[in-house]
């Protein structure tokens, strides 16, 4: 072989080998699908990509959703201490109140001061420390409009707590209704949440059951504590709660009551008439603040008379109304026969829902579940039936 030929045959060789050699590098540098994988396994909420072959695995559950399953659940209460305590009336006078009933009834009540954090007044509370192993929900109880926070109403509340080991707090927001600073003003609403934030403070109160209640006026808290402070209430009760202060004042000026001069001092003037004294009377009812209870989903109870001589049961309807889903709310001619005292015929039907009502309670004469809110009226005038109410937050909504 001539020493040409043979340089070409070894030239060949060696570009041969070099081609071999490239090809190998390129197939060793390639990343492959790397990025996709690690994202996937440092953020465990993200989607795989579509372009992900290997079988995925359910998220780790969120804080919320831990938090939220890891709640006990409430032990079953007992009644023995209301036993044959129906209503208010079977108990004490509607607005009767002082301490000395609160002491003898619940031994262990305490009467008590909280700083209000809007105005650094001292506000009176009634404070009731629970009892038990692991942490007990609280009772909030919320006076009337014609009472203070020493209403004996609520008294039968306490004595049921009490016997189950539940908090209690019963705070004077602002007291009787014939002062600007109460009548729902930003004050009062104010003063019942400072009194939660207070309890829920307290070494074993469950922040994830606190229960409001209130009569007439109390009621109309519960309700403003729903829509405005959704996030500090887990369910509430509202018994005869006026729940449009401009008819209200409207329906109490028409029969001669004190109520009308009392809202028409809180408002500032007549709110029936156009400026400051109807935009306060509105920012106090609850109306103007339901929609957020609805959106937040608040469970709430509300219950009335349908005999109310002291407030047209429209307003319970009305209030109803507001937190159900449009496809179960009343009619206007149906709220119309209620608020004359009355039942829809197409209403008239015996009571098929569950009202929490049983032996020995007022008869429900109509009830209305949607979604969290649920309505009964009842065969009574203006007056509040205490086990529904028990009963209800025992069956531990939320």
């Amino acid at each position: 072989m001539d020493i040409t030929k043979s340089r070409r045959i070894w030239l060949y060789v060696l570009i041969l080998a070099m081609t071999v050699v490239s090809g190998c590098g390129d197939e060793a540098e390639d990343p492959g699908p790397t990025t996709s994988t690690t994202l996937a396994e440092s953020t465990t909420s993200a989607a795989p990509s579509a372009s992900t072959s290997a079988p995925t695995t359910e998220p780790a559950p969120s804080t919320t959703t831990a938090s939220t399953t890891t709640i006990p659940p409430l032990e079953e209460p007992t009644f023995e201490s209301v036993e044959g305590i129906n209503t208010i009336r079977d108990f004490s006078e509607l607005t009767s109140a002082g301490l000395g009933l609160w002491q003898e009834s619940v031994p262990d009540i305490e009467d008590l001061t909280i700083t209000s954090t809007a105005d650094d007044t001292d506000q009176p509370a009634l404070w009731l420390a629970p009892d038990g192993d692991g942490d007990q929900p609280l009772l909030v109880i919320l006076h009337s409009s014609s009472a203070e926070y020493l209403q004996h109403a609520g008294i039968p509340y306490a004595m049921f707590a009490d016997e189950n080991g539940w908090a209690v707090i019963a705070p004077q927001f602002r007291g009787i209704n014939d002062d600007p600073e109460s009548t729902g003003s930003d004050l009062a609403v104010q003063d019942a949440v400072d009194a939660i934030d207070f309890a829920t403070s307290q070494e074993g109160v469950d922040p994830n059951r606190v229960y409001a209640v209130g009569y007439s006026g109390g009621g109309t808290m519960s309700l403003l504590l729903a829509g405005r402070h959704p996030d500090k209430v887990t369910a509430v009760a509202a018994w005869g709660p006026p729940y449009d202060l401009i008819d209200f004042y409207q329906q109490s000026l028409a029969a001669g009551r004190g109520y009308a001069p009392n809202i028409r001092a809180a408002c500032g003037g007549d709110p029936t008439e156009s400026g400051e004294a109807e935009e306060e009377c509105l920012h106090r009812s609850p109306l103007t603040h339901l929609d957020t209870a609805r959106e937040e989903q608040v469970p709430v109870f509300i219950a009335q008379g349908i005999h109310d001589s002291i407030l047209s049961p429209r307003h319970g309807a009305g209030a109803f109304n507001q937190l159900a889903d449009p496809d179960d709310r009343l009619s206007d001619e149906q709220l119309e026969v209620i608020g004359d005292g009355g039942i829809p015929d197409d209403l008239s039907e015996p009571v098929s829902a569950e009202t929490y009502f049983e032996e020995g309670d007022p008869a429900p004469v109509l009830a209305r579940q949607s979604g969290a809110a649920l309505l009964v009226l009842f065969d009574a005038d203006h007056d509040m039936a205490y086990q529904p109410t028990l009963r209800w937050f025992a069956s531990d909504p939320r």
